[in-house]
Order: structure tokens, then sequence, then C-alpha cells
């Protein structure tokens, strides 16, 4: 028997997946895949959003060098800025997505 606690703890894990509290108990003791929180798909949202500011801020650059009218001078910080949100995405913790 579940206690009230335990229930709305299940509730909120659930709620976080975007199932059913029966879905996610199914999902759970059977051993199903758990889709990503709503929480991970946001911040993997941004993330791919500041990715793609950063690639056509390269493109720019790349642009303007090519052309013969821009030097280097920015491009060092924006290669680390790529470096870095690359190490994020790939270092990410493993989460546990059954719960």
């Amino acid at each position: 028997m579940l206690t009230a606690l335990e229930r709305a703890q299940l509730e909120e894990r659930a709620g976080a997946c975007g199932l059913s509290l029966s879905e996610f108990m199914r999902r759970q003791s059977l051993g199903r895949a758990m889709p990503a929180a709503a929480i991970d798909n946001r911040a993997r949202a941004l993330l791919a959003t500041a990715l793609l500011r950063l690639g056509v801020n390269l493109n720019q650059i790349t642009r303007r060098m090519n052309a013969g009218r821009l030097d280097s001078f920015g491009l060092p910080a924006l290669i680390e800025d790529i470096r870095s949100h690359l190490d994020r995405i790939t270092h990410e913790p493993d989460r546990d997505r059954a719960g």
C-alpha cells in the first residue's frame, strides 16, 4: 500500500515525464523506456538555440574573412564558446530515465 507521500512523489515523477501515474508505473515495472522529463527537453532546446547562434556567428566571421574584410580577432573566443557548449552536451552526466 502506498502512503500519501509516496503517491505524491510518484505522481510528480510521472507528470515530469508527461505520463499518467498508471502509465508511469506500467513502464517502470516492465522496464520500458521513459520519455525525457520536460525540463530536460527545455534545457536541450535552449542549448540547441545557443549552438545555432554560435554557428551563425561563425559563418558570418568565415564569410568576412574569406572576403578579406575581417581578421580573426573574435574567432578564438567564438571557438572556445563552441567548445564549452559541446563539452556540456557530450559530458552531461547520464541520467536514470527510469526515475
